[in-house]
């Protein structure tokens, strides 16, 4: 069985409010998936207004999902693309915030029971995922726990540095701690509720 030894992470900050992109050229991945061309434009803002179009018309917004950090659009519910598709939104440019020594990244789905009278076990159906990711580092100023709490971040998280293997997720931070021991150095914990989808990428 193979194993992976611990790598990096690039924790990034969005900087100002957003650049304009009109009709932003994508590269199709195969199986409805579609990213950003420009490697400096995926970065997309959520709080600007993104439109999705299929050639001239625009794609139903229940019909994609969007990967905020690695600039992916997925087409959804079984909508195929008819023609060229492109994305009208903002991007953002982004600062390496910090690195770390410790990260983690914690996954979950959200189900309801959909059992019906005459069931005999309970049924369950999926409604949402949900993430959250952690990373540790030693404190050297008050960047996290009291400047930018609250700030947008994009985050990568190496599996194996080499080859570029990382997961690419954005989204807040959430909390920020510090602790100091004697004789030990004093290390900071910053934790991010993550915004849209985590995206796994090899390339």
């Amino acid at each position: 069985m193979a194993v992976l030894a611990g790598n990096a992470a690039d924790i990034y900050i969005a900087t100002g409010s957003g650049t304009a992109m009109t009709g932003e050229a994508v590269t199709s991945l195969g199986g409805g998936v579609y990213q950003i061309t420009d490697t400096a434009k995926r970065a997309i803002n959520p709080n600007a207004a993104v439109t999705v179009l299929d050639g001239v018309s625009t794609v139903p917004k229940a019909n994609y999902q969007i990967g905020w950090a690695s600039g992916k659009i997925t087409l959804t519910n079984g909508y195929t693309a008819g023609g060229t598709i492109t994305i009208t939104a903002e991007y953002l440019t982004l600062a390496q915030a910090a690195q770390a020594f410790e990260w983690s990244y914690d996954s979950e789905v959200i189900t309801e029971e959909s059992q019906t009278f005459g069931d005999t076990w309970k049924e369950r159906t999926l409604v949402m995922k949900s993430g959250t990711i952690s990373f540790q580092r030693f404190y050297n100023n008050a960047y996290f726990a009291n400047t930018n709490l609250g700030s947008y971040y994009v985050l990568y998280l190496y599996t194996n540095l080499a080859g570029n293997d990382r997961f690419m997720a954005a989204g807040h931070m959430s909390s920020a701690g510090i602790t100091s021991g004697e004789n030990e150095l004093i290390k900071e914990n910053v934790s991010f509720a993550l915004h849209g989808e985590v995206d796994f990428s090899t390339t």
